[in-house]
């Protein structure tokens, strides 16, 4: 609706004819009653006073002293609803103005009784108001009675918008890779396991922040069209300069827009960065519809984003494809399986690369193991070794195995070498050395040199070639047998862990 300013400026001008007056001055004369309940205080205009004679296009005339209730003004639609209280006094209680459903801004409401009018103009318009007045008797000092009430308004276009952001979002990736080993000491022919990580990351950087979307002017005026001149729109943010976005209607300026009718029109703007905005429409017009404005926020968390890059494929040299990492990042893990079947110094490499699924960047990363496989005097390996090897697994077999044989029986146990090994000892000596001699014998099989354990290992061949597991689990602790199969079993469990002789290999 039109914004007028103070109607005493306007008055005084445009009213000239009608002969407009201040507040009385001592000693007598008209003027406004000063009233503490409305929103803004009246302006005393002599005579007859016209809604169009103020500058407004429409006037909504409610005759004599209104009863309360709600009235419709048959040229606009535009609905009024008044409480008066008691008739005859010069006031009216309250007013409520709606269109469409919705509340509607009154631009001035005129107050008619005696010789003149009280005039409420509302900057900004008002969508309801109370306890006005006519102007005050001078005889009486009371207000006069209303001989009408008349309500001045026009109508602006209706601007609503959308605002869609978007940007792009480009990921640069790098890559790890590491393994639990980078060195070891193997026996020839050992197989050993080598649990690797690759770790890919993306780290994301933001730019071609753009807003664009729709704007929307509708002429709700019933009775004329709308002469618009421009529709412009605007990007803000304290702080900031403005931003100017292009907007297209399809149409040339000046533009007839008729009652009733909508324009659509497009725009589209480059903005700086990523921070929440205000987007502003303003349609402008000449005539007697006035223009209007609308806003959106632009918020960059609902934003269409562009990704690139936001995906890599790694691969591996030695294990292959490994899968496709999304962003920000994933890891993936793989075991290789270490054998060297011959004795010397070796060197176990492989890279990990990643591609790009945009830009086809590539990256990658290496590990390596040094692998020593001692020649003259081999390396010795433990019990626990030996007992998951062997061809009933679970881990890979290691065919040492084969000059001793799992299922050969093992002495007097009544048992086979690997039923033995797995076994566990609860306290008796028998098993101690019997878990400690296999994997010392297993050990002099597969190359160990076996100087330091050799005279522990022929007396413990005595020991258990002599007894039974249920002759040593009788023995008492002080017994002298008990003590030297403790004793055998702590020389060779040194063997076997590389304390003694050779050294140990990687497990």
């Amino acid at each position: 609706m039109r914004a007028k300013a103070l109607l005493m400026a306007v008055a005084m001008t445009a009213l000239a004819a009608c002969g407009t007056q201040q507040a009385p001055q001592a000693g007598g004369g008209v003027g406004p009653q000063t009233n503490s309940g409305p929103r803004v205080p009246p302006v005393f205009v002599s005579g007859n006073p016209t809604c169009q004679d103020l500058g407004y296009v429409y006037e909504f005339k409610l005759d004599l002293d209104p009863a309360s209730g709600e009235y419709t003004d048959a040229a606009t639609g535009v609905k009024v609803t008044v409480t008066n209280n008691a008739t005859g006094d010069g006031v009216l209680d309250a007013w409520s103005a709606t269109f469409g459903g919705n509340p509607f801004g009154i631009d001035a409401v005129i107050m008619k009784g005696g010789p003149g009018a009280n005039v409420y103009a509302y900057n900004p318009e008002a969508t309801a108001d109370s306890n006005l007045v006519t102007p005050t008797n001078p005889s009486n000092g009371k207000p006069y009675g209303i001989s009408h009430v008349s309500f001045c308004f026009d109508f602006n276009v209706i601007v609503t918008k959308t605002a869609d952001p978007s940007l792009k979002r480009t990921w640069t990736w790098t890559i790890k890779k590491e393994a639990d080993q980078s060195s070891l000491t193997l026996s020839a022919g050992q197989s050993f396991i080598v649990n690797y990580t690759v770790k890919v990351s993306a780290a994301s950087t933001d730019s071609d922040w753009k807003v664009g979307g729709a704007i929307e002017v509708k002429n709700p005026d019933p009775n004329y069209a709308a002469t618009l001149t421009s529709v412009t729109d605007v990007i803000s943010k304290a702080g900031d300069p403005d931003v100017g976005a292009s907007v297209d209607c399809g149409v040339s300026f000046p533009y007839s827009l008729p009652s009733g009718q909508t324009l659509t029109c497009t725009y589209s703007a480059s903005l700086p960065n990523g921070d929440t905005r205000t987007n502003t429409a303003t349609a402008a017009t000449t005539g007697k519809v006035e223009g209007g404005s609308g806003t959106a926020t632009v918020d960059f968390s609902k934003a269409t984003v562009t990704q690139v890059d936001d995906k890599a494929d790694v691969t591996d040299s030695l294990q292959g494809n490994l899968g496709t990492a999304s962003a920000p990042g994933t890891a993936f893990t793989y075991t290789r399986t270490l054998k060297y079947d011959a004795c010397g110094q070796y060197t176990y490499g492989n890279t990990a690369s990643f591609t790009t699924n945009t830009t086809a960047t590539t990256g990658s990363a290496s590990w390596s193991i040094a692998v020593n496989v001692p020649c003259a005097t081999g390396c010795t390996l433990t019990p626990g070794y030996w007992k998951t090897h062997s061809k009933y697994g679970p881990a890979p077999y290691d065919d040492t195995w084969a000059q001793l044989g799992e299922d050969a029986a093992f002495f007097l146990s009544g048992q086979t070498h690997y039923q033995v090994l797995w076994t566990p000892p609860g306290g008796n000596a028998y098993y101690i050395l019997a878990h400690a001699y296999v994997a010392a014998r297993l050990n002099q099989l597969n190359g160990a040199d076996f100087t330091a354990a050799q005279a522990a290992f022929n007396s413990a061949t005595a020991l258990l070639s002599t007894y039974t597991p249920a002759q040593v689990a009788a023995m008492k602790g002080s017994s002298t047998v008990r003590q030297q199969f403790v004793s055998l079993a702590a020389t060779l469990d040194k063997y076997n862990n590389g304390l003694i002789g050779p050294g140990h290999c990687s497990e």
